[in-house]
């Protein structure tokens, strides 16, 4: 078996007599008992993930753990984080909501929207969150009279960094974030209104592998908070550096050396600290896919297959279910849950049954000789999986399932044909007609 298979079946999947196991459960009950398509998602392996991350920085720093709520927003995922200490990165006021559910209080909580409308704002600031500006011009656009009790901004630097779906969220095209001038101006004016305790941020990119990056786009940041620190004479409670901290996809990527990471990052931290004097604000980051990503499988069942110039393995999951391929090209591994240690070697086209020749899960993938039936195990679901999910040609969405050592739980039931005409209303005029 190669090596970036055994790779993949490591930890908390692994291979039994030729058939994936999820923790302590085969794929194949799984799929038998909740159907298919399927989110798998290992329990025991988001706990490793949140634990590793936050040891190797707390270590060394004063160190806090955003969760980035859009990666993946199931209650039971939220909880999980929630029950680890972590802290969570609201996109939008659903998620300030979903989050609350989850039992995060409003001061564990970070609101990163961007281009807010007024009643956006006006949420975050009912719910008692940190509010994190996208543009520091965003300040006046706060309800009348109102003065939040912590202000942040967040970051442009001038450069981001994507691995290779070119995910860069920083730089002269990014929508994203507020350069140095608008910033400075944006922190006056919260001064001006009477705000007394602050926060900076960026978020420069995503599934970044390269570990140099992170204690370089460190450095920028660190530079522009230490800037404005002094000319406005403010110290901020928190540095948060953003995610992008990237997990393997292809074979011949491999893990973040996240201790060097960590290192690295937080020698760049001290050292700016001190040469601008910015007292002691804790470091902090905000990764979704670093936690989630590698924690769940896709379970898939073949529908058919079409032998033509090309063969086609058609799966039960499409881009209705799994968006990520066809938005962007991106690469995920895929095995046949039930057929791990037959030789791959028959190169196909994996698709959906969705009504687009961009419906391409994967191009000339090698696999085992399969059939009608047979499961495949679609990896690196876990983060902007069923989170960018949609009911596109009517598809019902796929149910969520949780496994915990022998045990399974389902977290997200299964859609039903009835759940895509929800909330629909036809004027009585139209009826009967």
């Amino acid at each position: 078996m190669d090596r970036w298979i055994l790779n993949l079946l490591k930890d908390t999947f692994g291979n039994k007599g030729g058939e994936l196991y999820v923790e302590d459960l085969p794929a194949t009950r799984l799929s038998s008992e909740y159907g298919t398509p399927l989110y798998v998602t290992s329990e025991a392996r988001i706990r490793n993930n949140f634990r590793r991350l936050y040891s190797e920085f707390s270590k060394r720093t004063p160190f806090r753990l955003y969760y980035a709520v859009k990666s993946n927003s199931n209650l039971a995922i939220l909880n999980i984080l929630r029950s680890e200490g972590g802290w969570v990165d609201c996109s939008c006021p659903a998620e300030i909501y979903e989050a609350s559910v989850a039992g995060f209080p409003a001061e564990r909580m970070l609101y990163t929207g961007n281009y807010n409308s007024r009643e956006e704002l006006e949420f975050a600031i009912k719910s008692g969150v940190t509010i994190n500006f996208d543009d520091g011009t965003l300040i006046d656009k706060l309800p009348s009279g109102s003065k939040p009790e912590m202000v942040c901004f967040r970051i442009n630097p001038g450069m981001g960094k994507g691995g290779k779906e070119g995910l860069v969220f920083a730089g002269p095209d990014s929508k994203f974030g507020s350069p140095e001038k608008v910033a400075l101006a944006g922190y006056r004016r919260a001064k001006e209104i009477g705000v007394k305790r602050f926060g900076i941020h960026m978020m420069t990119g995503s599934n970044v592998l390269d570990p140099r990056y992170f204690a370089q786009i460190t450095e920028l940041l660190m530079d522009i908070a230490g800037r404005i620190s002094q000319e406005l004479g403010i110290e901020y409670e928190f540095v948060n550096i953003g995610g992008g901290f990237g997990i393997p996809y292809r074979p011949d990527e491999v893990p973040l050396p996240i201790e060097e990471v960590a290192s690295s990052v937080v020698e760049v931290f001290r050292r700016k600290l001190d040469e601008y004097r910015m007292g002691k604000p804790l470091l902090a980051a905000e990764p979704g896919r670093y936690l989630v990503g590698d924690s769940t499988v896709l379970l898939s069942r073949v529908c058919h297959v079409k032998q033509r110039e090309k063969t086609f393995v058609g799966l039960d999951a499409g881009m209705s279910v799994l968006l990520r391929p066809a938005l962007y090209g991106a690469y995920h591994p895929i095995l046949v849950a039930n057929k791990l240690e037959e030789q791959q070697e028959y190169p196909v086209n994996i698709c959906g049954q969705i009504c687009e020749n961009t419906d391409i899960l994967a191009k000339d993938r090698p696999l085992p000789k399969v059939k009608d039936g047979d499961l495949l195990a679609i990896f690196n679901a876990g983060a902007y999986g069923f989170s960018m999910s949609s009911q596109y040609n009517n598809r019902p969405r796929p149910a969520e399932v949780l496994v915990s050592g022998k045990g399974a739980d389902l977290i997200r039931r299964r859609e039903i044909i009835s759940d895509l005409v929800a909330g629909e209303q036809v004027p009585p005029r139209l009826m009967n007609r």
